[in-house]
């Protein structure tokens, strides 16, 4: 792959990611209804973890994420959490770069990279994701180490826009319980990917 299609590689990594992250909470959501309890929510770990860049792998499940199903997260406000997620995944560029010791990739690709998946759509609502693309570089370039990928932001958004997830009932805490877990699986998976495309080693 010439650069320009390495930056375009790593920007669609990234956004399949984002929207693989963003299924997976609702379908824990989903299998958190008594009806479904019979649906192991690790099998919804394993479909996703086996690759974070195809969200089509959930349909396996034969479950559906219609509005009388998941209520709000069918909504427009929910809508935005992928776009929250798209965020707080580009912003982090850097660090695999900073990673792929092979790569020669210069900063203003990783820039670029950035900016691709910016024209997908980032959500950030009142700086809910405190980290930036600048302060990421400059921490990269520092070496200084990498911020914790976690789900402060996302257990923000719940308590500050997110009605009926707000609510303390057991799917409610179900979902947190699983996304306290998923954010950084997702987030070790993708920049290990990322590593291997900057450093050209993807499936090698």
């Amino acid at each position: 792959m010439n650069d320009d299609d390495i930056v375009q590689r790593i920007a669609d990594v990234t956004d399949g990611a984002a929207e693989s992250l963003f299924l997976a909470l609702k379908y824990c959501y989903l299998v958190g209804e008594e009806d479904f309890y019979n649906i192991n929510v690790k099998d919804i770990f394993r479909i996703g973890l086996s690759d974070i860049t195809d969200p089509d792998r959930f349909r396996c499940l034969g479950l559906s994420l219609e509005r009388g199903n998941i209520g709000e997260m069918a909504g427009e406000s929910f809508a935005r959490v992928q776009e929250i997620i798209r965020y707080s995944f580009a912003v982090r560029l850097p660090f695999a770069r900073r990673e792929a010791a092979d790569s020669i990739l210069k900063e203003s690709q990783i820039k670029l990279a950035y900016e691709v998946l910016e024209e997908y759509g980032f959500s950030n609502p009142e700086g809910i994701v405190a980290l930036t693309f600048k302060a990421a570089a400059w921490l990269a370039k520092t070496k200084k180490p990498e911020p914790q990928y976690d789900t402060e932001w996302f257990r923000s958004w719940v308590y500050t826009y997110g009605v009926e997830l707000s609510a303390i009932n057991n799917r409610n805490m179900l979902l947190l319980g699983c996304s306290d877990a998923l954010f950084p699986l997702y987030y070790s998976a993708l920049k290990e990917k990322l590593v291997s495309i900057m450093n050209g080693t993807e499936n090698a």
